[in-house]
């Protein structure tokens, strides 16, 4: 578990969900909550403090995308939290397919804190 970086105890958004095979096509950030549970908010400006609120702890976080239902990519991007752990990106993975969704192959994407390429974990 992590907190975020920025410990302003904001609000929860109220557009803050968890993913599920209804979330619609697009770009999101997604935070891990304690007990496992990904939650999700369109991707803006400095909302991965707000996807959970109140500056809680996070078990992962990053940035993924929907298109046609199906997980295009999840990664580990998040300046919020900064995960930097490939066990946790592929707990998030198998996480998104327990809530119900398809994540396509080559989809998971880990970024190293050094700016080197992506390494792609699944």
């Amino acid at each position: 578990m992590k907190r975020p970086r920025d410990r302003t105890p904001y609000q929860k958004d109220p557009r803050s969900e968890p993913i599920s095979s209804t979330t619609p096509d697009g770009f999101f950030v997604y935070v891990q909550d304690q007990h496992g549970v990904v939650w999700v908010l369109p991707d803006e400006g400095h909302v991965h403090p707000r996807v959970l609120g109140q500056a809680q702890p996070a078990k992962y976080a990053g940035d993924l995308s929907i298109e046609h239902g199906i997980i295009t990519s999840v990664t580990n991007l998040s300046g919020t939290f900064r995960f930097a752990s490939k066990k946790g990106l592929r707990g998030v993975a198998r996480q998104l397919r327990n809530q119900g969704l398809n994540v396509r192959a080559g989809a998971v994407r880990f970024f190293s804190t050094n700016g080197q390429r992506p390494i792609v974990l699944e």
